[in-house]
């Protein structure tokens, strides 16, 4: 059986749509859906009950939202203990093709050494999503690819995120984008639960750290495909996300690459150069000035110390 792990904040009417292209277009497997709810303020227009018998879904509502990773692993938690062979891990906003799940499921059968299988990702306007990751996120990458210094290396920025690679053939790459992908069975004991520290963001190059570390291979395959709406749950709160991003990039920075202050810091500040210029044009980003610089500063401190704070 594939269990099908769907996280919704907020936005019940992209799950609502993400649902029911699952029913259009079922896998030939036995399947659940498990919804979990990342403790939403709001409610749906439509009746929740009546939808969840009607798809037959199991419903889980968290009584606190701790995060991206800590909603998955309630939904991965459960089809463990439902018995899935398969697990897959879906964002609400996405919208699921013919085939696309059994697709990942009979690849990850006739390959039991992949541990996780990513579809092809199209955007609302029809454009295919090349964010693979090619290769391990170490400091070098941070600088190089993931600041506008990217601009200087092209060729770093292009082998990194395979866009010299054909995004219409199957390769191997370090990590899928978070938004979908199926795990074995095998692959989820080993690598799950996530790691819940991080609220938001570096999810996947923590993925990939753990797969390697686990001798499991991840799989980027075109024959499955998906649309992603891409990024409705956090769209509404953009200094919010932003102060996560760099919290957790320090955490990642220090915990997973073992850097140093002198290696974060200078990274450290050109996020809060980004964020200052941000404060020009938007008024969110003025308002979360201090909850920012309270939420990193605490992360800066314990890079020398590799202890982890709690978020309340």
């Amino acid at each position: 059986m594939i269990g099908i792990v769907i996280l919704n904040y907020e936005n019940w009417q992209d799950t609502y749509r993400c649902i029911r292209s699952i029913n259009s277009n079922p896998p030939l497997e036995n399947f659940q859906i498990i919804l979990v709810d990342n403790a939403s303020k709001s409610v749906p227009k439509y009746n929740l009950e009546e939808f969840i018998n009607t798809y037959h879904v199991i419903f889980i509502r968290n009584k606190k939202n701790f995060g991206y990773n800590a909603g998955n692993n309630v939904g991965i938690k459960k089809a463990q203990e439902l018995g899935c062979s398969f697990i897959l891990i879906s964002n609400n906003d996405v919208l699921f093709k013919k085939n696309t799940i059994q697709v990942l499921c009979d690849f990850l059968k006739s390959n039991p050494e992949v541990g996780i299988v990513g579809p092809k990702i199209f955007d609302r306007e029809g454009c295919v999503q090349k964010s693979n990751l090619c290769r391990k996120t170490g400091m070098k990458e941070k600088y190089l690819v993931r600041t506008r210094a990217n601009i200087i290396f092209k060729k770093e920025y292009e082998t990194y995120f395979g866009f010299d690679r054909n995004y219409d053939e199957i390769f191997q790459v370090y990590a899928v984008l978070g938004c979908c992908f199926m795990m074995s069975k095998s692959c989820a004991d080993a690598v799950t639960p996530l790691d819940e520290y991080p609220f938001l963001y570096e999810e996947e190059l923590i993925l990939g750290i753990k797969m390697e570390q686990k001798n499991f291979v991840t799989i980027y395959n075109p024959n499955a495909v998906i649309e992603h709406l891409h990024g409705a749950s956090t769209k509404s709160v953009k200094a919010f996300s932003f102060a996560h991003n760099v919290r957790s990039e320090i955490y990642y920075c220090r915990k997973y690459l073992n850097a140093g202050k002198i290696s974060i810091y200078p990274l450290y500040w050109y996020r809060v150069c980004l964020y200052l210029g941000r404060c020009v044009k938007y008024s969110d980003f003025r308002k979360g000035w201090r909850f920012f610089r309270k939420l990193t500063k605490e992360e800066l401190e314990l890079i020398s110390s590799n202890k982890k704070i709690t978020i309340t």
